[in-house]
């Protein structure tokens, strides 16, 4: 099961059509609005699930790219960025059950009440996008994407979904920016 987590991975198609659950987190002291330019790591990530998924890591720092320069940020790749952006991918496996309480058996049932129970299982993605300060090395604001991982889509639909959740993500950086 550890082999299909990468391939399903983001197919963490974080969350093809379900809903994403965004949180964010930053320091108050910092002066968000010094922070001009940006650079996005592209190296490894110890722990992080995308190292496992090299296509997908590439569309999530496609999507961070996008948008980032959507905002008016701009992207230095010099190694001078005020910021470096550090994608961080996650998975846990869950469990859903749902009690939908008694129930009436039918007539060909030795009980005619019941409880009726369902329980299924699904994976659930995360992805962390920590912004650090490139001059102090510290942590500035760190926003976490969470939702279910939809299977079976196309590399498109792969795109599609990442951009909505990166979009979600980032719709809260800076902090008091537009939401």
């Amino acid at each position: 099961m550890k082999v299909i987590i990468p391939i399903i991975l983001f197919g963490l198609i974080l969350i093809g059509c379900s809903p994403v659950s965004v949180s964010t987190d930053y320091n108050p002291e910092i002066n968000f609005e010094q922070f001009k330019s940006f650079s996005v790591f592209k190296g490894e990530v110890k722990g992080s699930e995308l190292e496992k998924a090299p296509l997908i890591k590439a569309r999530v720092i496609s999507s961070v790219e996008k948008t980032m320069t959507s905002k008016g940020f701009v992207l230095d790749e010099s190694g001078k960025a005020d910021l470096v952006i550090y994608p961080f991918a996650g998975t846990t496996d869950k469990m859903n059950v749902t009690d939908w309480g008694y129930g009436y058996g039918g007539y060909w049932s030795r009980y005619p009440y019941g409880r009726d129970i369902d329980v299924s299982y699904y994976t659930e993605a995360s992805l962390v996008l920590d912004f650090v300060d490139s001059k102090k090395g510290e942590l500035a604001w760190r926003g976490i994407g969470t939702g279910a991982i939809q299977q079976d889509k196309t590399p498109e639909e792969r795109q599609a979904a990442i951009d909505e959740a990166v979009s979600q993500i980032l719709a809260q950086y800076p902090p008091g920016g537009e939401e």
